[in-house]
């Protein structure tokens, strides 16, 4: 017997005071459907945050958008906002991407690296860092939000409707 997908959507407000308050409610909302251990409470801890933050520096609303699809055993959290896509480093690809096959590498500062799949012009997926770095994700330092995320997340992707002006980013968890 299968079970619809379980589907909230929330919007909290873009303040810095807020962001613990914020975390702990979308994780209790998740914890009244779902049984989870320590561990991914601490993941989607950390995601929460740095999506929250993320939204708090960057965003131009006053709230931002935060959708939860819990269709076990996965558990999918977006957050889309209004504003400009992402940009990086000046010596990195930008959006809209031209070739979609092949990984890029990008950054947004000189020690924060990523290597990326474009999905399409405007979506890409972040990619795992490689094994041999064995970045150890309770000692990120700041600005390193994406890199976190990239880390905590089964997978983590985001998305720029140029239309909409819109920024979706999109993190899956195989719980």
């Amino acid at each position: 017997m299968s079970t619809s997908p379980i589907l909230v959507d929330l919007n909290i407000q873009n303040d810095p005071e807020k962001i613990f308050d914020n975390t702990k409610n979308i994780l209790s909302i998740i914890l009244e459907h779902v049984s989870l251990n320590i561990e991914y409470q601490q993941r989607i801890k950390l995601i929460l945050i740095e999506l929250i933050t993320n939204s708090i520096k960057h965003s131009e609303e006053e709230f931002t958008a935060i959708h939860l699809v819990i269709d076990q055993p996965r558990l999918s959290i977006q957050k889309i906002e209004k504003g400009l896509k992402i940009a990086f480093s000046a010596g990195s690809p930008q959006i809209p991407f031209e070739n979609i096959q092949k990984k890029v590498k990008i950054s947004f500062s000189e020690e924060n690296r990523h290597q990326i799949q474009p999905l399409g012009e405007y979506k890409f997926e972040f990619l795992k860092p490689d094994p041999n770095e064995n970045p150890d994700l309770n000692q990120m330092p700041e600005h390193f939000g994406f890199y976190i995320i990239t880390l905590a997340a089964d997978t983590f992707m985001y998305q720029y409707d140029p239309d909409l002006k819109q920024s979706s980013y999109i993190v899956h968890l195989n719980l």
